[in-house]
């Protein structure tokens, strides 16, 4: 199974909403936590924070901000795991749905710590490219988990599967339905796209959808003609369900070429916010800013 192929392992279980709701309910708890034991320092006026009883307890440098940062690093760390698990969809190690979650999870929980963990300030260029890298990533995330929810699985078997109950009813009509599909041609690339390339043909994809689907229903009139009344209704469902497939067929292709790409584009801001993340807590160790591993 290729890294694209996955997808419809990925969609087959995301209408479950069971790891979703715990999954959500704990990263709604953890911000509910967060901001409950910081409000008070977290809406002082950033000249005034030195001042508050917290300051040496939730600043970037104290023992809980801190942590919040270390904690949040190492979650966003481990949702890289999700990365290699895709690339062995076949291994033994638990649905690619539940990775999804959880790496959506550790994601938004690791930028919501290292967010607390800033104290909502942006002091250097640095920590300007680190928050803008983070907040693409996170943006990107959230946009790229519902394209694949929303993604059309392929639906080749649900098209051969309504067709051949077709020429069950009306011999010869699958073949003539198949003729009217070589008819329409959908457009394919041997290698990804980039992405304009990608955005400019999605509407030649909706297009040829949509000819793939009418090629299916123009078979109604025929098959109609030869079945008597009671069966008609039946026929004509069957009909609407193969121009479903047929359309959605092209839409999964559409949906697969759109994936790559968004993939890509969230690849590279999660290495820039991890280089930058990188040169953070180096230049932090150098200075001394070593959390509980601080030598004092």
């Amino acid at each position: 199974m290729s890294q694209d192929a996955s997808l419809d392992a990925i969609t087959a279980g995301l209408r479950r909403p069971v790891w979703t709701f715990v999954l959500a309910l704990g990263l709604t708890t953890l911000a509910a936590f967060l901001l409950w034991r910081g409000y008070d320092f977290y809406r002082e006026p950033v000249g005034d924070r030195p001042l508050h009883d917290d300051y040496r307890i939730l600043s970037a440098t104290g023992l809980f901000g801190q942590g919040y940062g270390v904690v949040g690093t190492g979650l966003i760390a481990l949702n890289l795991l999700y990365l290699v698990r895709r690339r062995m969809p076949r291994a033994p190690l638990g649905s690619l749905r539940v990775w999804l979650e959880v790496h959506v999870f550790t994601g938004l929980a690791g930028s919501l710590l290292i967010a607390f963990h800033s104290a909502f300030q942006i002091r250097n260029t640095l920590a300007l490219v680190a928050a803008i890298a983070l907040g693409a990533v996170v943006l990107s995330g959230l946009v790229g988990r519902y394209m694949v929810q929303l993604a059309p699985r392929a639906t080749s078997k649900l098209l051969d599967q309504r067709l051949s109950a077709l020429d069950e009813l009306v011999r010869g009509t699958a073949r003539d339905v198949r003729a009217r599909l070589s008819e329409v041609a959908v457009t394919r690339f041997a290698t990804t796209p980039g992405l304009v390339r990608t955005l400019a043909t999605v509407p030649r994809w909706m297009t040829e959808g949509r000819r793939r689907r009418a090629a299916v229903l123009a078979a109604w009139p025929n098959v109609e003609a030869q079945l008597d009344p009671t069966e008609r209704g039946l026929a004509r469902r069957i009909v609407k369900e193969a121009g479903r497939a047929a359309r959605d067929e092209v839409r999964a292709e559409a949906a697969t070429n759109v994936l790559r790409v968004w993939r890509r584009v969230h690849r590279f801001f999660a290495i820039l916010m991890l280089l930058a993340a990188a040169v953070h807590i180096g230049v932090a160790w150098h200075y001394g800013y070593r959390w509980i591993f601080s030598a004092e």
